[in-house]
């Protein structure tokens, strides 16, 4: 899962330089300055990890793959679901080979010996930082990818189309630490506690989307993006619960 941890902890750390980045930053600059980061994660993994250079080369693939396929950028025009579905589809994939393939290389090699981390293994923790890392505006990504593929339009009176978006900002912010708070609790095996939390998201919801029920589509926005967040959730600590 070594490899695994060091594609996210990459696309993660990239989203959120991107976002950081001020507007006025030229795209090269941009390029570099995620090819650095990459550079140097990727260098860690292979001395840390023991892998041959080509298995930790292979983790290129599925991040350009990322950083080619979904904006960080939330006002940024979303790409539509016909071009990203593949794309998103082949990174989840080709990740997946990746991450068996060092699975098995892992042990037949001298890698290093990795202390722990407390109670946990190294491997544990470079997942939790990737995991974090992805959730943080990566996995927001993924949630607007499938809200536009939620949109429609209502004909109005002149034949125009009308596509009404809620504004729902806060989103941003709370989209991630759900989705880090959901991930510990279910790693921890908290899953009332977790329950709860679905619920009580759905209670302070629902006033909102009652008033909204005749012309806006806030309840409908509100099951997809939750679904999808909560199932990144889910993935994530599935996969941490693998190594724990």
């Amino acid at each position: 899962m070594l490899l695994l941890a060091t594609i996210l902890l990459i696309i993660g750390l990239g989203d959120i330089l991107r976002v950081l980045l001020p507007s006025g930053v030229s795209a090269a600059w941009t390029v570099v300055g995620i090819g650095g980061l990459a550079g140097a994660v990727l260098l860690s993994a292979g001395f840390l990890t023991g892998l041959p250079w080509w298995s930790v080369g292979l983790c290129v693939i599925p991040i350009l793959l990322w950083f080619i396929t979904v904006s960080a950028d939330a006002d940024a025009p979303t790409p539509s679901v016909r071009h990203a579905a593949p794309r998103v589809l082949g990174f989840v994939v080709i990740s997946a080979v990746i991450t068996v393939l060092g699975d098995s290389l892992i042990g037949g090699t001298d890698a290093l010996p990795v202390p722990m981390v407390g109670r946990f293994g190294v491997e544990f923790a470079a997942l939790a930082m990737g995991v974090t890392a992805f959730h943080i505006v990566s996995a927001n990504a993924l949630v607007r990818l499938a809200l536009n593929a939620e949109q429609r339009g209502t004909q109005s009176a002149d034949s125009d189309l009308v596509v009404r978006k809620p504004q729902l900002k806060g989103g941003r912010w709370i989209g991630p630490l759900e989705r880090i708070t959901l991930t510990g609790l279910l790693v921890a095996g908290a899953y009332p506690v977790v329950a709860g939390l679905i619920a009580a998201k759905g209670i302070i919801r629902f006033p909102e989307m009652h008033e909204d029920r005749a012309l806006g589509n806030k309840a409908e926005y509100f099951l997809v993006g939750s679904f999808v967040s909560w199932t990144v959730a889910i993935v994530a600590a599935g996969i941490l619960w693998t190594v724990r």
